[in-house]
C-alpha cells in the first residue's frame, strides 16, 4: 500500500527532459509546484494590472480574457484588491472586470473564469452584495453581472480604499483650472457637445432642471461678454476670467444653449410635464407675450400658438422620471421591508431571538444607504418637494413589501380530524347503530366525534 502510495503521488520524470509533450511537462510542473511557462508569462504581467486597477481614480473597465488558469485569477485578485487602496479618493470608483461573453466570443474567456475571480475575491474578505452601488459604504464587496446589451459578463468590485477630507479636497482644488474646483456649469462649457448633451440628459431630466441650467449657463454667456469687452478695451483679465476663457468659448456655449433650448422645447411639445410644470411654462409664457412690442405681430403671434396647444395639451400620464439608483433602492428596502415587520412586532413587547436581534441590527446600516442613494441620485438644481415627487413610486413599493410582511401568516389547515359526512375520500361513515369498536379509554380526541 506504501508503495502504491508513493507510485501515485511521486512526479512524473520525464527521459527526454526537454522534448517532452506539452501536457507531460504542464503534468509535471503541477505535480512539482512548479508554475508553467504560461504562468510566469502571465504573473510577469500582473504586476502591470494590478496596478492599473489600484491606480484608478475613476471607475474603469479590464478585461480578464488572457487568464486561463484559476491560479492567476487568484493571483490578480491579491495583488489588486488584497490591501485596500493606498491613496484616498474623492469619489467611490468601480472597477468592471469582463470576465464572459456570449457566443461570438466565448472562446476568448475560460468558461470557470467568473468563478475562480468570485472565489478568489471572497477570499480576499469580500462580500456578495447584489445591491452595491458606487458608495463608500459598498466597499468591500462586489457583484455579477451579465450586461445583455453587449452581451457581456462582469464583476463589479468595490475596493476597500478611504475617503478623502474635505480639506484634502480643497487642497486638490487650488487653482481655478483644475477640473475640481469648477462649477457645473463651467464642467459643460469646457465638454465636447456629445458629452453636453449625455450630462444634460441625466443630471437634467425634467424640464424644470434645464429650465435652471440654461438660466444658470446664460449666466456664463454674460460672464463671456464682460471678458470679450475687456479684451476689446485692452484691458486685462483677472483670474477667474482667464480661467473661463481656457476652457471654452463663446461659439461654442451658444451652440450648446441651442441645443438645451430645443431640448426644453421637444418636452414641452411631446407633453413631457408634471401639472406643476406645465403651470410654470404657461406663465413664462404668458410673460414673453406680455414683453414683446405691439409691432412684433409674427413674434406674438408664434408664442400665442404655442401658449393655445400648451394649454389644450393633456399631461396628466407624464410621470416624472425615476431615480438614477432606483433598483439598487429597491433591492435594499426588499431586505429593509421585513426588518420594520421585526423591528414592529418588537415593540409590541414580543421576546426576539439572537439571530432576529443581529438581523435588526442591520437596519440602521440599511436606511443609511438607501439615505445616500437617494441623495446620490438627486438631480442638478432639484429641490427638496421634486425629489420627493420622484420618491413616491419608491415609496409606495416600500408599503407594500412593509404590509406584506407584517400581513399575518395564513392559519394552517386542520389535523386531518373531520366529521363523518365532511371529507369526500375519507372513511365512509359507519351504519346507524351498528357497532364501534373502542381503541381505548377515549382522551382528548374522543369529543371531535360527538
Amino acid at each position: 500500500a506504501d508503495l502504491r502510495r508513493t507510485a501515485t503521488h511521486s512526479p512524473i520524470v520525464c527521459r527526454n527532459e526537454g522534448s517532452c509533450c506539452p501536457r507531460t511537462r504542464a503534468r509535471r510542473d503541477q505535480l512539482t509546484n512548479r508554475p508553467s511557462k504560461y504562468l510566469l508569462h502571465t504573473m510577469a504581467a500582473f504586476h502591470g494590472l494590478a496596478g492599473k486597477i489600484r491606480g484608478i481614480v475613476e471607475s474603469d473597465e479590464f478585461d480578464l480574457g488572457s487568464i486561463k488558469e484559476p491560479f492567476a485569477a487568484a493571483q490578480l485578485v491579491s495583488s489588486a484588491f488584497g490591501t485596500p487602496f493606498d491613496a484616498p479618493l474623492a469619489e467611490m470608483v468601480r472597477a468592471t472586470l469582463v470576465v464572459g461573453a456570449g457566443k461570438a466570443n466565448r472562446q476568448k474567456y475560460d468558461a470557470s473564469l467568473q468563478k475562480w475571480v468570485v472565489a478568489a475575491l471572497k477570499d480576499a474578505g469580500y462580500a456578495d452584495d447584489k445591491s452595491a452601488t458606487c458608495d463608500f459604504a459598498a466597499a468591500g464587496s462586489f457583484k455579477t453581472q451579465h450586461d445583455t446589451g453587449r452581451n457581456l459578463f462582469f464583476v463589479h468590485v468595490f475596493p476597500r480604499c478611504s475617503q478623502k477630507t474635505a480639506a484634502a479636497v480643497d487642497d486638490d482644488a487650488a487653482t481655478a483650472t483644475d477640473p475640481a474646483a469648477l462649477s457645473r456649469e463651467h464642467l459643460l462649457v469646457a465638454a465636447e457637445l456629445p458629452t453636453f448633451s449625455r450630462t444634460v440628459s441625466k443630471k437634467c431630466a425634467s424640464w424644470t432642471s434645464k429650465k435652471r441650467l440654461l438660466d444658470a449657463l446664460r449666466g456664463v454667456r454674460a460672464q463671456f461678454a464682460a471678458a470679450d469687452e475687456k479684451l476689446m478695451r485692452r484691458e486685462a483679465l483677472d483670474d477667474d476670467e482667464q480661467a473661463l476663457y481656457e476652457i471654452g468659448s463663446t461659439d461654442d456655449l451658444d451652440e450648446k444653449l441651442k441645443t438645451l433650448l430645443a431640448a426644453c422645447k421637444a418636452m414641452v411639445d411631446a407633453g413631457q410635464l408634471t401639472r406643476l410644470e406645465k403651470a410654470a411654462a404657461l406663465e413664462q409664457m404668458r410673460e414673453r407675450l406680455d414683453a414683446l412690442p405691439a409691432g412684433a405681430a409674427k413674434k406674438r403671434s408664434n408664442v400665442s400658438e404655442n401658449l393655445a396647444a400648451l394649454e389644450k395639451r393633456d399631461v396628466s400620464s407624464w410621470k416624472p422620471p425615476k431615480l438614477e439608483h432606483d433598483a439598487a433602492i429597491r433591492a435594499l428596502q426588499t431586505k429593509l421591508a421585513p426588518l420594520s415587520a421585526l423591528e414592529k412586532s418588537a415593540g409590541g413587547g414580543k421576546l426576539l431571538s439572537v439571530s432576529d436581534a443581529a438581523r435588526l441590527g442591520e437596519k440602521p446600516d440599511l436606511e443609511e444607504r438607501i439615505a445616500k442613494l437617494v441623495e446620490a441620485s438627486r438631480g442638478w438644481y432639484e429641490s427638496d418637494e421634486e425629489l420627493a415627487e420622484r420618491l413616491k413610486p419608491l415609496q409606495d413599493h416600500f408599503a407594500k413589501l412593509k404590509a406584506k410582511h407584517s400581513a399575518p401568516a395564513p392559519r394552517k389547515a386542520d389535523s386531518g380530524w373531520s366529521t363523518a359526512g365532511g371529507s369526500r375520500g375519507g372513511r365512509k361513515p359507519a351504519a346507524r347503530g351498528a357497532f364501534k369498536p373502542s381503541r381505548g379509554g377515549g382522551g382528548g380526541f374522543a369529543a371531535l366525534g360527538d
